[in-house]
C-alpha cells in the first residue's frame, strides 16, 4: 500500500481528534488564535496531538475552492469606484494579482481583475454579489477560474 494514499471518509465515523485538528487550523488561518498553543486550548486539543496530525489531516471542502479567479467589470467613471472595489476584495482577504482598467467610454470603464482566492473569506460567487452591490459597479462576471 502506498504511504501517501489519500482517502475520503465521512467525519462522523472518525474520532473527534481529527475534527479538532481542522478546527485548530481554521482558528489560526482566520486569526482567531495567534499561537498554536492558544488555538489548541480553544479546541480542547493537546499540542502534541495537533503536531502529530497537522500534516495529514485536511478539510476537504477547503481543497475544493478555486485558487485564481478572473473577473470582468463595467464601472462608472466616478472618483472612488475602483477604490471601493479593491477594498471589498481586500476586506475578504483576496489577493489581487492584476488589474487592467481601460479608458472610460461614455462614462463607463471596463476592468479585468485577477484574484488569488486561496485565503479569501468568501466564494467567488459571493464576491461577485458583493461587488455588484457597490455604487458605480454596473456589471461583474467571472470570465475564468482555475
Amino acid at each position: 500500500m502506498p504511504e501517501n494514499k489519500m482517502i475520503i471518509i465521512q467525519s462522523k465515523v472518525l474520532p473527534d481528534v481529527f475534527e479538532k485538528v481542522i478546527h485548530v487550523k481554521r482558528l489560526l488561518k482566520k486569526g482567531e488564535a495567534t499561537t498554536i498553543q492558544q488555538a489548541c486550548e480553544m479546541a480542547s486539543l493537546s499540542r502534541s496531538t495537533f503536531y502529530k496530525y497537522k500534516d495529514s489531516v485536511f478539510d476537504y471542502s477547503t481543497q475544493e475552492r478555486g485558487k485564481i479567479v478572473n473577473l470582468f467589470m463595467l464601472l462608472k467613471h466616478e472618483p472612488g469606484v475602483l477604490s471601493d472595489i479593491i477594498n471589498v476584495v481586500a476586506s475578504l482577504k483576496g489577493n489581487i494579482l492584476t488589474i487592467n482598467q481601460n479608458i472610460p467610454v461614455m462614462d463607463v470603464a471596463s476592468l479585468t481583475m485577477t484574484i488569488d482566492t486561496k485565503y479569501m473569506d468568501a466564494t467567488p460567487a459571493q464576491l461577485v454579489k458583493l461587488l455588484s452591490e457597490k455604487k458605480g459597479c454596473k456589471k461583474v462576471e467571472i470570465i475564468a477560474m482555475e
